[in-house]
C-alpha cells in the first residue's frame, strides 16, 4: 500500500461536519487522496432516526474499487467505519484508525450526553455546522449499537486509538483492540477525546506514521 495512491476516508464524530477534519488533512501530504464524508448528509437521518448500519454501507458505496483505501473514524465515525470493514468485501479496504471509538457504549454515559444535549439551545450545535435534532439522532444511534459480535469480521491492520484523558472511552479501546486480530492498540498521551480537533498536526502526526509502517508491513498494489 502506498499512501500517495491510497484513498483515505474521514468520518466524523456526532454533532460534528465533514469539515471538522480540514486541519487534519491540510497537516498530511498534499498528493494523498483525502475524502471527509459528512454522515449527516448521507440521507440516513429520516424521521429523527440515524441508522449506523445503512450509513456504513453508504460509505462502502463510495469507495473506490481500483484504489487502496483507508477509512478513519472518531467517535460516532469509528463505529460507522467499524461497521464498514466488516461488511466490506476481502480487498476492498486497506486499513482502518479507530479513534475514541466505542463497541457497546455503556448506558449511563449516552444518557448523561443526552441529558447534556437536550438542554443545550440549537446555537450550540451550530457552532459546528449540525443541530440539534441530527445530533440526538446520532447519540440514539450510538446508545442502541451493539459491535461485539462484527469484530471479528475485521480483516484489515487496524490502529486503535484513545487518548489518555478520555477516560470513558478506554475501556472500549481495549475491547476494540482485543476483539479485532492484530489490532494496535495506542493511548495517546495527553489528548482528549476529540484530539482530531484541540490536535490536528498531532493527529495527522501518528496516522502517517502508522500508515508508513503498514506500507512497510504489507506492501500491495491494486
Amino acid at each position: 500500500m502506498n499512501a500517495a495512491n491510497t484513498q483515505l476516508i474521514f468520518l466524523h464524530g456526532a454533532g460534528e461536519r465533514a469539515d471538522v477534519w480540514d486541519d487534519v488533512i491540510a497537516e498530511l501530504p498534499a498528493d494523498w487522496s483525502c475524502n471527509a464524508i459528512d454522515l449527516g448528509e448521507l440521507g440516513v437521518i429520516d424521521d429523527g432516526m440515524f441508522d449506523l448500519s445503512d450509513a456504513a454501507d453508504r460509505v462502502l458505496q463510495r469507495i473506490e474499487a481500483e484504489q487502496s483505501t483507508v477509512v478513519c473514524g472518531l467517535s460516532l465515525g469509528a463505529m460507522v467505519a467499524t461497521a464498514v470493514a466488516a461488511r466490506a468485501d476481502p480487498g476492498a479496504l486497506d486499513a482502518l484508525i479507530l479513534s475514541g471509538g466505542q463497541v457497546r457504549p455503556p448506558k449511563w454515559m449516552m444518557r448523561l450526553q443526552w441529558q447534556i444535549s437536550i438542554r443545550l439551545p440549537e446555537r450550540a450545535f451550530a457552532a459546528y455546522g449540525s443541530t440539534k435534532s441530527e445530533t440526538l439522532a446520532m447519540y440514539a444511534a450510538v446508545e442502541a449499537a451493539d459491535l461485539r459480535d462484527r469484530l471479528g469480521e475485521v480483516r484489515v491492520p487496524t490502529a486503535v486509538w484513545c487518548g489518555t484523558r478520555d477516560i470513558a472511552n478506554r475501556p472500549a479501546a481495549r475491547e476494540l483492540a482485543e476483539g479485532i486480530d492484530g489490532a494496535e492498540l495506542r493511548f495517546v498521551p495527553g489528548m482528549g477525546h476529540d484530539w482530531h480537533r484541540s490536535h490536528p498536526a498531532a493527529f495527522a502526526a501518528h496516522l502517517r506514521e502508522f500508515l508508513s509502517a503498514t506500507s512497510a508491513r504489507t506492501p500491495r498494489g491494486r
